[in-house]
């Protein structure tokens, strides 16, 4: 799937919880970690809130954190820019 991303261009596509989509314009550190997903260019991303709420789950399922992480479409380099804008693991 692809994007036409108005600073990148057409780009490959990752998954951002609404939490970093926020953080990227602000330049907040919210922590970024992602999934193993290879069905787009970039894995889904979250947070480190949405991390600890998926890890509260232990294995249930991920269905309903999904939707309240409400993720945003982004293309690969923008997704790349988030990580490196919000990256760090608390």
């Amino acid at each position: 799937m692809k994007v036409n991303c108005e600073s990148h261009g057409e780009q490959g596509i990752g998954l951002v919880c609404k939490h970093l989509a926020l953080a990227v314009d602000s330049g907040v550190r919210v922590g970024f970690y992602w999934g193993d997903d290879t069905d787009t260019a970039r894995p889904d991303a979250w947070c480190s809130e949405c991390e600890k709420a998926l890890a509260a789950l232990n294995g249930r399922s991920s269905e309903k954190w999904f939707q309240e992480a409400e993720f945003k479409v982004f293309c690969a380099v923008c997704w790349d820019e988030a990580k490196s804008v919000c990256g760090g693991f608390f």
